[in-house]
């Protein structure tokens, strides 16, 4: 019980092969004969920097060795045909003349190292330097630095010339410098007219350009994460049927099919936007204060939320409610009828549609919001107590690994509260009937299970009780662990089976 006062989940595992990575790096959906709804992906694979740079190379490496062409002007080709390998090979077998031509490779352009060594007079006769008809400035010729279409710039010229395409435009695929030239410049220039930092950003932007145009491959979305996700499927219509939970290889659980940063199960990819604006709409407004605040049913004090219980102590009136639905708490206990079902009002004359509907968002919206806040609550409160612990774990004769149960029940309850969250708004958007019924029996199943979990976490620990604690919340743990996955296999086979039908159209 709190005062208050003035992503577990079963998304995919490492295994399986092929695609550049080493085996350690790749991702398949978890086996688990219980689930009737496993998901229907074939594959997914984790990609580090290194192993997608192999995988961008080894594309490179193929066409070159199939067209004859060097590996640059391959990969000149490749990006020019969004890296499409079977149409370049098509088109290139058909006429390579043809294809080369489109992407602005030159024709004719005679060797620079000629067949025979030149003459002494011919030598003499060079010249020493040239003027550059960007700067006008004339440096020796062997400052000058000229592309493999003839066209001859001084290096410091060409050097901001790149820079200025890689970093500050952000492009990986530009044209010689010359007016009305078609040639791309070739990566073997770009190497060796920047500077360390630019390379690696033109090596970055290249990736991107190779992810962007292969639909099996997505960036992690998570903050920082340079990981990458090759997957077979979770994409078009499969996105009606299918919550495509990938885990890129630092851990970062994400939605393959819309890309969003985070475990959205049991919601349907096609609504994720649709209640993220009108959660995006309510914010910093009285929405807020809502889901955050509450006011005392008892003597009205203002109450702040800052535990995951929902057990509620007024510290003004020591009256006891609940968070959700206000009620008693000696009589309420955790009424699921009460808190995760949204009840439809009485006929009222005074009510109009549109604030009806206002209540109905409200309603779901406040639950989707307080799970997301009490996970963070719980976490912190496992933070606080750390400390404590050691000194039990000192007196208590526990082990370390048995020391980390309150951490191993908040990450369980994280992943718990990030399902239930989801699952409200599923539930805002699913019309009523049957079905409807049954997930709401089982997202309160779920919930009570989940409450009672947290309500541990704010048990006093000692020495003499902790061993008690332990076993019970281990236990606990266990039970709502399994609460969960019923959850997640439910609704997994229910959108498989087009159980579920939706308030509005996601077609």
């Amino acid at each position: 019980m709190s005062d208050y006062s003035d992503d577990d989940g079963s998304v995919y595992n490492y295994d399986s092969d092929d695609i550049g990575a080493d085996e350690d790096d790749y991702v398949v959906p978890a086996a688990n004969d219980k689930g009737k709804g496993k998901s229907t992906l074939s594959d997914a694979r984790s990609l580090s920097i290194e192993a997608l740079q192999e995988t961008v190379a080894k594309d490179i490496r193929r066409v070159a060795d199939l067209t004859g062409l060097q590996p640059p002007i391959a990969s000149i080709l490749l990006q020019h045909f969004r890296w499409n390998e079977d149409k370049l090979l098509e088109r290139f077998m058909d006429s390579s003349q043809d294809v080369l031509r489109e992407v602005g490779e030159p024709q004719n352009i005679p060797t620079k190292e000629p067949t025979s060594r030149p003459s002494k007079r011919a030598r003499l006769d060079t010249p020493s330097e040239f003027m550059c008809m960007i700067c006008c400035d004339t440096p020796p010729i062997e400052e000058a630095f000229e592309l493999r279409c003839a066209h001859k710039f001084c290096s410091n010229c060409w050097k901001e010339y790149v820079v200025t395409k890689v970093k500050q435009e952000g492009q990986c695929f530009f044209k010689c410098m010359q007016d009305g030239c078609a040639v791309t410049v070739d990566e073997t220039s770009i190497r060796q007219l920047a500077d360390d930092t630019t390379f690696k950003r033109y090596q970055e932007l290249l990736r991107e350009s190779y992810v962007g145009s292969n639909a099996n491959l997505r960036f992690c979305p998570h903050p920082g994460c340079t990981e990458a996700v090759w997957c077979t499927g979770g994409r078009g219509q499969s996105l009606l049927f299918e919550v495509p939970t990938v885990q890129c290889g630092k851990d970062h659980a994400f939605c393959f099919g819309c890309g969003h940063d985070g475990d959205h199960r049991p919601l349907i990819c096609k609504l994720v936007p649709v209640w993220i604006k009108n959660a995006r709409d309510d914010a910093g407004t009285s929405q807020w204060l809502r889901a955050n605040t509450r006011s005392c049913p008892k003597c009205g004090n203002s109450i702040e939320k800052n535990g995951g219980c929902n057990r509620i102590l007024c510290r003004h009136c020591q009256f006891q409610f609940c968070w959700l639905c206000m009620k008693k708490w000696e009589t309420h206990g955790y009424n699921n009828a009460i808190c995760n079902a949204w009840q439809e009002p009485e006929p009222d004359q005074s009510m109009t549609e549109a604030k009806k509907n206002l209540e109905k968002w409200l309603f779901y919206f406040d639950r989707f919001n307080n799970h997301e806040l009490s996970a963070k609550l719980d976490q912190d409160l496992v933070q606080r107590t750390e400390e404590k612990m050691l000194e039990v774990q000192e007196t208590s004769q526990l082990s370390w690994i048995e020391s980390k149960f309150m951490q191993q029940a908040v990450d369980v309850l994280t992943g718990c509260r990030l399902t239930l969250k989801w699952s409200y708004a599923m539930a805002y958007f699913l019309t009523p009937g049957n079905q409807k019924q049954i997930f709401e029996d089982l997202q309160a199943d779920l919930e009570k299970a989940v409450e009672e979990l947290s309500q541990m976490l704010e048990e006093d620990i000692d020495a003499s009780s902790v061993k008690g604690l332990r076993q019970r919340m281990v236990d606990k743990t266990v039970y709502v662990r399994g609460r969960h996955e019923i959850l997640l296999q439910d609704t997994a086979a229910g959108l498989a089976e087009g159980r579920w039908t939706w308030s509005i159209p996601v077609e």
